[in-house]
């Protein structure tokens, strides 16, 4: 299950990119707003995916020997398989329009910032920040 400030982060990224979208589509600009929605589609699933991989990294309660998991290694392959398998197949499909694949891809980064924005604001304004 997702903490809460992943899955805000991550339903904060999918407004963006279809905020984005539904801006170019507005303006006529079909196959850029396609690229945008490919590049914020394989940007969410990877971070998810990400996310999860990260997860399991927790420190375990009993010491055990340390061995390698084969099915954790599988995923990892995996999704970097299908991350240049999408975006491949997306710049193939849409050669003109890679600048709207890469401004898709930052939709997460773009929804860390704005994140990490607004809680440096709440904290200043609670008075719970550093500065204080």
């Amino acid at each position: 299950m997702i903490p809460g400030t992943e899955r805000r982060l991550f339903r904060l990224a999918a407004a963006l990119g279809l905020l984005g979208a539904t801006g170019l589509a507005a303006c006529g600009l079909f196959k850029a707003a396609l690229a945008l929605t490919l590049g914020a589609s394989v940007a969410i699933v990877s971070a998810l995916w990400l996310s999860d991989l990260v997860g399991r990294f927790e420190a375990p309660e009993k010491v055990a020997p340390a061995r390698f998991d084969w099915k954790f290694g599988l995923k990892a392959v995996l999704r970097y398989a299908f991350v240049g398998l999408a975006l491949w197949g997306g710049l193939r499909m849409l050669p003109a329009d890679v600048r709207w694949v890469v401004a898709g891809l930052s939709t997460v980064v773009a929804a860390v910032v704005i994140d990490g924005v607004l809680e440096l604001l709440t904290g200043r304004r609670s008075g719970a920040g550093s500065a204080q």
